[in-house]
């Protein structure tokens, strides 16, 4: 199994991401683990969920996914695995989050809320990779940037990212970054599923240095 960095951060991760958005709605825990078990077997060691799992969004099932990977990953050595999960934005398109009634935003509240629910659901005291899930247009980019780092300076998440970001949304959180009166404010960069490129990159870092590419 090939790895590489994540960005230039101190984390690595398998070429392979294991996905997991059906645990709990199309896939039962038993069937999420033997797959979860067989892809640990074959070397991967970096997994996606998100709090708004499984899809289709549904309360009466919303946040079990995490609650799925949280009891499998009990059964492994914690350093072995690379654990991303999402906070959810507001939802533009056919993902509508049903997370705090739906009132789903990137300002402090919200994500302070959501991480430390999931952290809770996945019976770890850190995340590897914590990402907004669909952008917030609307909530000053700072704000979200600046709770971001602190839940990194906190060690609560290792390193941030976005999913389903603009490109000009991703451009206005490194502005962002770039305006904070400290050097070394978190600075997402990584980006999947983006809506304007359509394909998966990589732009996972946090701490990184202003100015820096």
């Amino acid at each position: 199994m090939q790895t590489r960095r994540l960005g230039k951060s101190a984390i690595t991760v398998t070429d392979i991401c294991m996905g997991t958005m059906t645990f709990g709605s199309q896939t039962d825990e038993a069937e999420a683990h033997r797959i979860l078990d067989r892809c640990f077997d074959f070397g991967i060691n970096f997994y996606d969920t998100a709090e708004g799992y499984p899809v289709p969004p549904d309360t009466k099932w919303v946040g079990r996914t995490e609650e799925i990977v949280g009891r499998w990953m009990k059964t492994k050595p914690r350093d072995a695995i690379i654990m991303a999960t999402k906070v959810s934005g507001p939802s533009h398109v056919w993902f509508r989050s049903p997370k705090r009634s739906g009132m789903t935003a990137l300002d402090r509240r919200n994500i302070i809320t959501a991480v430390e629910d999931s952290l809770r659901k996945l019976q770890t005291d850190y995340i590897d990779l914590y990402q907004t899930h669909w952008p917030d247009h609307d909530t000053s980019y700072d704000e979200t940037m600046e709770v971001l780092d602190e839940l990194v300076r906190e060690g609560k998440v290792r390193v941030t990212g976005c999913s389903n970001e603009t490109s000009w949304g991703l451009m206005k959180s490194i502005a962002a970054s770039e305006r904070s009166a400290r050097c070394d404010i978190t600075r997402s960069r990584t980006i999947s599923a983006s809506t304007t490129a359509g394909s998966r990159m990589s732009w996972r870092r946090s701490a990184a240095r202003k100015g820096s590419a």
